[in-house]
């Protein structure tokens, strides 16, 4: 799907000159997308795209990928679309996030693909819409909107939990 960005997003400015390395390093540490073999496809300033290939161990009762599953693919391109305008000492948390679920999400491939709409200085405003490969053709399944909270205090990889 052909993406168009709205002048403001044209104008979003990137902070880490090493933003997609310090996104492949954190994805690595993400356990959920490494034991589901899901896939970073494309990252750019302002956005990432993420794959997840359908396994029974992801489905709901009715064999279609679990609405979990969809939320969980939707925050991760988000957050990640989120690291490519933060400062090289930053990363994010999720502080909020409503997602509406469009189609069941019945195909062979999940793909998220997140957006941000607006860097603030607290605070990022992203969108996510996922959709499933379905005999070879895409099917939007889901969107998000999705507020995330700039963070010096985690960091990917290290125990981060206290006690």
């Amino acid at each position: 799907m052909a993406r168009s960005l709205s002048p403001q997003r044209r104008l979003l400015k990137t902070l880490d000159p090493n933003f997609a390395e310090k996104i492949r390093n954190s994805f690595s540490f993400q356990g959920f997308m490494q034991a589901h073999k899901g896939e970073l496809v494309a990252i750019e300033p302002g956005y990432v795209e993420i794959h997840l290939p359908f396994s029974e161990a992801l489905a709901q009762q009715h064999g279609f990928f679990h609405g979990g599953v969809v939320a969980t693919a939707a925050d991760s391109a988000s957050g990640y679309a989120t690291y490519t305008v933060l400062e090289p000492d930053e990363e994010c948390l999720s502080a909020e996030f409503k997602i509406n679920f469009l189609s069941p999400a019945n195909g062979s491939k999940l793909i998220a693909r997140g957006s941000v709409i607006k860097a603030g200085r607290n605070l990022v405003i992203t969108e996510a819409t996922v959709s499933v490969l379905r005999e070879q053709e895409e099917i939007e399944c889901a969107i998000m909107i999705h507020t995330l909270a700039r963070s010096k205090n985690v960091r990917s990889g290290q125990k981060n939990v206290k006690g």
